[in-house]
């Protein structure tokens, strides 16, 4: 059996000014281009509030602010991947406890 392969499509992402060319699995376009948004909403807010710093500087505060979102989602993620984990194993321990003894073979029961 084979896997039927993503089209990838070529798209251009405008952050700050700067276009990006890319190419892209097809499914991921629509996320992509909110992030675009995201960021740039977040660009012209910071580049709104801060008229004495640079672009460098306020694209260096950006690419920050989404490092320490990954950065504590994946904290996140890794807490609750081991507490889903540990209540996994709990659940299993529990449900062999009430689980009913095998019948042995030729057993007159």
């Amino acid at each position: 059996m084979t896997e039927k392969k993503e089209k990838n499509v070529k798209i251009e992402i405008n952050i700050a000014g700067e276009i990006l060319a890319m190419t892209v699995p097809y499914s991921r376009q629509k996320s992509i281009r909110h992030t675009e948004k995201a960021i740039n909403d977040l660009f012209s807010d910071w580049r709104n509030q801060f008229p004495r710093k640079t672009n460098t500087e306020i694209l260096a505060m950006v690419a920050y602010q989404y490092a320490s979102y990954y950065h504590d989602l994946s904290a996140l993620y890794r807490d609750l991947t081991s507490r889903l984990e540990q209540t996994s194993s709990i659940l299993d321990t529990l449900l062999a406890q009430d689980a009913p003894a095998p019948a042995a073979d030729g057993d007159p029961d």
